[in-house]
C-alpha cells in the first residue's frame, strides 16, 4: 500500500487509476493526515460491511443446514460463533505448544 498526497492524485489521476485497477492500493493524505483510500474495485466489494454481514449470515445458515442434514442438534447463531471461536483458540494453542516444544 502506497501513501500519496492529494496533489499527486490530482496530477497523476489516470496513472493512479491504472495502478489501482492492476491491484495497487493507495492511502491519500492531505496536510500529512490520511483522508481517503483508493483501492481496486474487488477490494471495495470485500470491505463493504453489508456484503460481509450477508456472507457471514449465509455461512451461519450453511452450518445450520448441515447440522440439520446430519441429524445434529440445532444451535443459535451465538452458539455457532462461540463454537468456532473455541475451535480456533484450541487450534492456536496447539500450534503455539508445538512451536514452543510444550
Amino acid at each position: 500500500m502506497r501513501t500519496i498526497t492529494a496533489l499527486e492524485v490530482r496530477a497523476k489521476f489516470g496513472q493512479i487509476l491504472d495502478e489501482a485497477a492492476a491491484g495497487e492500493r493507495f492511502i491519500v493524505e492531505r496536510a500529512g493526515q490520511p483522508v481517503a483510500a483508493i483501492v481496486p474495485l474487488r477490494d471495495l466489494e470485500q470491505l463493504d460491511p453489508a456484503r460481509e454481514r450477508e456472507r457471514r449470515h449465509a455461512a451461519l445458515e450453511d452450518i445450520r443446514r448441515m447440522r440439520t442434514a446430519w441429524g445434529i442438534a440445532p444451535m443459535t447463531n451465538e452458539e455457532i460463533v462461540a463454537s468456532i471461536r473455541a475451535d480456533r483458540d484450541e487450534r492456536d494453542r496447539r500450534i503455539l505448544d508445538a512451536a514452543t516444544g510444550q
